[in-house]
């Protein structure tokens, strides 16, 4: 399938601009056409396709303390610098951000997110390093994005995994 040719009329809205785009000039690849565990699709820069999304606005967006994922893993460090109210030490040892039900009655988000959108994190400044780790853009981002509905998923994907097995 080639990325570059079926969507978009030309404009301002190319590959390089996506947020599926890795690579550089060139070198550019597709994450969206990738398959389950699969390498991105090798394209040229060219108009922008249908899945052309440009790169993510964390104020805007939020996924990732959202309901996209159900724990933010805390380290020693990070436990240290934030307020105590904000973290779960639980009975086995684990220790993870507090989460709270999601106004949206689909399972909990970080009790540490206010608003929305957009969305601002009232512990910002200390916030975990699992927080801290993740780039807009990555591809944990763009699995948050798609865990709340917010970003495509790719071929030979859906919301319950891969519909093949890669072995």
């Amino acid at each position: 399938m080639d990325a570059t040719r079926h969507g978009l009329p030309p404009g301002p809205l190319s590959c390089a601009t996506c947020t599926w785009h890795r690579g550089e000039g060139a070198a550019l690849a597709c994450q969206f056409l990738a398959p389950p565990a699969g390498e991105a699709v090798r394209i040229g820069d060219g108009p922008g396709c249908a899945h052309h999304e440009p790169l993510p606005d964390c104020l805007d967006c939020g996924a990732c303390c959202r309901e996209a994922f159900d724990s933010v893993p805390v380290d020693p460090q990070a436990q240290a610098r934030l307020p105590a109210e904000m973290v779960k030490v639980h009975s086995d040892g684990w220790v993870d951000m507090v989460r709270v039900p999601s106004p949206l009655g689909c399972g909990t988000r970080c009790a540490a997110l206010r608003g929305g959108p957009p969305y601002t994190c009232v512990v910002y400044a200390q916030r975990a390093d699992t927080c801290r780790d993740l780039e807009a853009g990555s591809e944990a981002c763009l699995e948050a994005r798609r865990r709340v509905g917010l970003t495509a998923w790719g071929p030979g994907w859906t919301p319950d995994g891969p519909l093949f097995r890669q072995d």
